[in-house]
């Protein structure tokens, strides 16, 4: 397996795994498919998230309460693998790495190398042409909410609020809770620190 893969793929999909005891067969499933279906199509992740509740919901399957963490450690693992060439990562390889370093149990790894394995070519071709059409962000704002209850003085615990404008003039609206911002914060400040180690590098000059 690609050191790089391994390193990639714990790097982002490894602050998810304690929401991994959430997880039922039937719910990771329905997290594989409303991903595959976020790389297959054009649509904007608040709709694939509302797809996937809808179907659960519909089974009669109770919602996690981090669902939007295990949606996001699934789709971060197929879009990490895509970004690889075909045959870098091996199967047994990528079983091991899913058991051993994401604590995956035998079963639910299965599941994952199935489809990221059988359907490779498809996946790899849709993910590659989506990934270029989607729409741009031209605009973000962001603000914190902090509510405060009226008979104690009790503060709750703050979210902070993004707001975007895209290039289709269409605006979408993120809450998150301060321990998700945070690791947004990691993620993109290891982005950049990837961005400017590529930039010293005499082959790129």
């Amino acid at each position: 397996m690609s050191s790089s893969f391994r390193y990639n793929l714990l790097r982002s999909v490894k602050p998810y795994t304690p929401f991994t005891s959430q997880l039922t067969k039937s719910m990771l499933r329905v997290l594989i498919q409303v991903s595959v279906h976020f790389i297959e199509t054009k649509k904007s992740s608040s709709e694939v998230l509302s797809l996937a509740l809808n179907k659960l919901t519909n089974a009669g399957h109770k919602i996690p309460p981090n669902f939007c963490e295990l949606f996001t450690m699934v789709f971060l693992m197929l879009q990490i693998f895509l970004k690889y060439p075909k045959g870098v990562v091996k199967h047994n390889e990528l079983r091991n790495c899913l058991m051993d370093d994401l604590n995956f149990t035998e079963e639910y790894a299965d599941d994952i190398c199935k489809v990221l394995l059988n359907h490779r070519d498809i996946l790899s071709k849709n993910f590659s042409e989506t990934k270029i059409d989607r729409v741009k962000m031209t605009k973000l704002q962001w603000r914190i909410n902090i509510s405060l209850s009226l008979n104690t003085v009790h503060i709750d615990k703050p979210t902070i609020v993004i707001h975007f404008k895209l290039q289709n003039r269409e605006f979408r609206t993120l809450e998150l809770p301060l321990s998700m911002f945070q690791q947004v914060r990691y993620n993109i400040a290891l982005l950049l620190n990837e961005l400017q180690s590529l930039q010293r590098r005499s082959a790129l000059k």
